[in-house]
């Protein structure tokens, strides 16, 4: 684990202080930076923020396990929880909870992907490693970061390559994406000179890869990377204010990006964009209360018989408690149907859907 360097290069309010967030005015940039270099960021707290300071994971409150039903259902749906340090498993579409796994002592699980064999991959940031896990909750395999920390993560249908997204290095420097293989081979790396932190990424058609993230001052980027570079994409018709995921939506056949703070404000929300960068109509995700929900950390876009958002709501400028929900996609408005966390301490984070 690379605890020691953490403190040299903590990510300003970026940092994942997640049990403390608030609701703030917007997203702000300032001329600040800290000892790494790293632009400090004025405005709301989000969960989805990169690493924790250093310390252990949070005791788990439960032991791992996976129902018998669950390894019957056709769909699954996988969901960490960066607060309690685990990851949900749901049934689709009913969002009936049927497992949860908290790994050999998963620290700070955020980002999530999942691979044409129905396999889950969570990336552990804290503990800089891609932990795979088959559809039945089954340990397969760990992929080591000896690079950074890893925040998201994409599969590319047509390769099997994993795709990773580190925020940062190891050395306090600017973030990349690690393209793997196989667990026991070490990652191509590629990144954009223009791009400083990594959030998500999505594969799309003959294997484009998109990354969202941030600029050194915090200005929010959409790269477009091959299997040596990464390019800025320059978007226009709207502004994304702080990056969610991105993701290709087969059906309509255009590209999606999501909003943390939609408009500037503590909205979600997801636009689909051209491949020359032209933002379209804006979806709007809501509580299952009926307001604005407070941060989707990563939304993914699930197509079965119909298309639908899954994603989670951290309810920390709410008075609601936090869900993992099912939208209607491109209707957007209240979930169709979610499950709440009991935990005060959860913190809704990745999502990736397991089909088999």
């Amino acid at each position: 684990m690379k605890v020691l360097k953490l403190s040299a290069r903590t990510l300003s309010v970026l940092v994942a202080a997640t049990l403390s967030a608030g609701c703030g005015d917007g997203l702000q940039t300032s001329a600040a930076h800290n000892s790494a270099g790293v632009p400090a960021i004025a405005g709301a707290f989000h969960a989805f923020a990169g690493v924790r300071p250093p310390g252990p994971a949070h005791p788990s409150l439960h032991k791992s396990w996976v129902s018998a039903d669950a390894r019957r259902e056709r769909r699954l749906l996988f969901a960490s929880d960066s607060g309690l340090d685990e990851v949900d498993i749901y049934s689709l579409p009913g969002m009936k909870l049927e497992g949860q796994l908290t790994g050999a002592g998963f620290n700070n699980p955020q980002g999530m992907c999942s691979d044409t064999a129905g396999d889950v991959y969570v990336t552990e940031t804290n503990n800089t490693e891609i932990d795979e896990y088959s559809h039945a909750g089954s340990l397969l395999a760990r992929y080591p970061d000896s690079i950074g920390f890893p925040i998201g993560c994409a599969v590319d249908p047509a390769t099997g390559n994993l795709a990773v997204t580190d925020i940062v290095n190891d050395g306090s420097g600017p973030g990349q994406v690690l393209i793997y293989s196989n667990p026991s081979t070490q990652p191509k790396l590629v990144s954009n000179p223009s791009q400083y932190f990594y959030y998500f990424a999505g594969y799309g058609p003959k294997s484009s890869l998109w990354v969202s993230g941030m600029n050194a001052s915090g200005g929010y980027m959409l790269s477009r990377c091959s299997a040596s570079s990464c390019s800025t994409i320059g978007l226009s018709g709207g502004t994304v204010y702080y990056p969610g995921a991105v993701q290709w939506d087969a059906v309509h056949r255009s590209w999606v990006v999501f909003d943390q703070r939609c408009r500037d404000t503590t909205a979600a929300c997801s636009y689909p964009v051209s491949p020359n960068g032209v933002l379209g109509t804006a979806t709007t995700y809501d509580s299952y209360k009926g307001g604005s929900d407070c941060d989707l950390i990563q939304g993914e876009i699930a197509t079965d018989r119909r298309e639908n958002v899954v994603g989670g709501d951290y309810e920390y400028c709410g008075a609601a408690a936090s869900t993992f929900n099912r939208w209607a996609y491109k209707a957007g408005g209240s979930p169709t149907k979610y499950a709440t966390l009991s935990s005060s301490y959860s913190v809704p984070n990745g999502v990736a859907i397991s089909t088999r």
